[in-house]
């Protein structure tokens, strides 16, 4: 299966503190990279795997197209943007690691940086305890049904209470 995206770049920009002239380029691979480790995790492989067929073939409807709209999409604009904010300012290229200082700037503090960081992800974790909450009431047989394969994941259905994990 190519690549699916569950949102556009383009909307994270409109949706978070991100300037609408960062080249989108740069944050692409963040939104895919959020997809596998952060929501695929919460769905479950069987529920993320619909969900991505569904979207690609614009067949979304009823509790499915819930998720996608007021939930997923949300938590994915936060943490992109989370990740983004944390890893923008360098640089990989052939001749190393570099960090951007542009002209006529002021370099942020790393306590501002993380600051930041950390408002988008508390947004993100919103939306996920929001959607956890959404698919314990629902009955959906994709996130409560056993998945296809050993190796996909299962739901994470463990409660979080003030940061810690109970399963």
């Amino acid at each position: 299966m190519p690549t699916v995206l569950l949102i556009k770049a383009e909307d994270i920009t409109k949706n978070t503190p991100l300037g609408g002239n960062i080249d989108v380029n740069k944050y692409l691979h963040v939104i895919k990279e959020a997809q596998v480790f952060i929501v695929e995790p919460i769905l479950g492989t069987k529920l993320y795997d619909k969900l991505l067929s569904d979207f690609a073939a614009n067949a979304l409807t009823g509790d499915y197209q819930t998720i996608h709209e007021d939930y997923i999409k949300p938590i994915l604009y936060h943490s992109v943007a989370a990740e983004f904010i944390l890893t923008h300012s360098y640089n990989v290229a052939n001749g190393g690691v570099f960090k951007q200082n542009p002209e006529n700037s002021e370099p942020v503090s790393k306590s501002e940086v993380d600051f930041l960081v950390q408002n988008q992800r508390d947004k993100a974790d919103a939306y996920i305890n929001r959607l956890e909450r959404f698919l314990c009431d629902k009955n959906l047989p994709e996130y409560n049904q056993a998945q296809d394969n050993d190796y996909d994941l299962s739901p994470d259905t463990s409660d979080l209470y003030g940061g810690w994990k109970l399963d």
